[in-house]
């Protein structure tokens, strides 16, 4: 009785408090984000490190065993698990609920730089926050429209140089993933034969190739009122920079790749196939960053597929077409909420 008293002889009070109350739920409304399931930020950490041409056994023996032995006594590591694979070996760190991922990053970092040596060939540790698991938002394929005469596993350089970068300038898009297409690369396939026949080692060639692909600079000098910058060119612009370059001189006469091996600029052969209605397609897909807003997420991808699709991609006789939108799942239970309010309220 004292606070309905109270309420009558103070009307205005009753009134701001109510404005106030109905303010801050409509910003609250409108702000809070709309996700189809809620976060779970596990402490985890993932690295990934690259060795092209070697097998699983050497990826195993070589990297993944001395990278293990630092991280084993990691405070906190709760599980480790690795993989290994040609050419790549990838490590999975699951740390204690409740360890800063920062916190942990950096001590995976720390450790990783206590690894003595690597085999030659190999990248540097790729060390990331989170795991394999990427829940994507969407997912899209990239299709052909009339006048289209090219192939379109071949499209990935063009997709993951012109498109990706497009799609990932969207606020609160964490990554956009390209599966399914083949890189431009150059392939030196070596004649065994040639090479014994001059008696040069495979290394010996691999050296040349490593030490003449590149851009030396030379320094700087003074010439009057203006200074200059001088650099030795040496970066591979064709096949024939390739052939030309000069393994050892045997006799006095050198030795060139061309000599030994055949160049050719062509595509990579396709690792991955990923079909779409029964054919092999180029798909996207893009993830976002917690705790954004799938809704505005999903609103301004739209937008920005239909310029793609009317611009640069229709030059291409190109087009994306988005197959996969989690959001018609949150709509849809946001109209059963809807629904279920309504007969709530109008039920006698």
């Amino acid at each position: 009785m004292k606070l309905v008293d109270t309420s009558i002889k103070r009307p205005v009070t009753v009134m701001v408090g109510a404005i106030l109350l109905v303010l801050f739920g409509s910003i609250s409304l409108f702000r809070i984000p709309i996700q189809l399931t809620p976060n779970v930020d596990l402490p985890e950490v993932s690295i990934e490190t690259q060795w092209t041409g070697a097998s699983p056994q050497e990826v195993e023996r070589e990297i993944i065993d001395v990278q293990e032995e630092e991280l084993k006594n990691l405070e906190g590591l709760d599980s480790m698990e690795s993989e290994s694979r040609d050419g790549y070996a990838y490590i999975h760190l699951m740390f204690q609920i409740g360890t800063d991922s920062d916190d942990a990053l950096l001590r995976v970092s720390k450790k990783l730089d206590q690894v003595r040596r690597y085999p030659a060939g190999a990248d540097k540790p790729l060390i990331k926050s989170g795991g394999r698991r990427e829940q994507a938002i969407a997912w899209m394929v990239v299709q052909a429209i009339a006048g289209y005469n090219g192939n379109l596993s071949q499209e990935y350089d063009f997709i993951n140089d012109h498109i990706k970068p497009y799609l990932e300038r969207i606020d609160n898009v964490a990554a956009v993933n390209v599966y399914g297409g083949q890189e431009r690369e150059l392939t030196v396939s070596i004649d065994t034969a040639a090479l014994a026949a001059r008696k040069i080692t495979i290394p010996e060639l691999l050296r040349a190739l490593d030490i003449e692909n590149r851009n030396v600079s030379a320094g700087s000098f003074d010439e009057g009122k203006r200074r200059y910058v001088t650099r030795t060119v040496g970066e591979f612009r064709t096949t024939q920079d390739v052939e030309n370059v000069i393994i050892r001189r045997v006799n006095g006469i050198p030795v060139k790749i061309g000599d030994v091996a055949q160049v050719r600029l062509g595509f990579e052969e396709l690792d991955v196939v990923v079909r779409h209605e029964g054919a092999p397609k180029l798909v996207m897909n893009m993830v976002r960053e917690p705790g954004s807003n799938v809704l505005v997420i999903m609103n301004r991808l739209k937008s920005v597929l239909t310029d793609l699709n009317s611009g640069i991609l229709k030059e291409r006789k190109l087009m994306i077409r988005q197959v996969y939108d989690e959001t018609r799942y949150i709509y849809s239970a946001i109209n059963l909420v809807r629904q279920n309010i309504y007969w709530e309220v109008s039920w006698p």
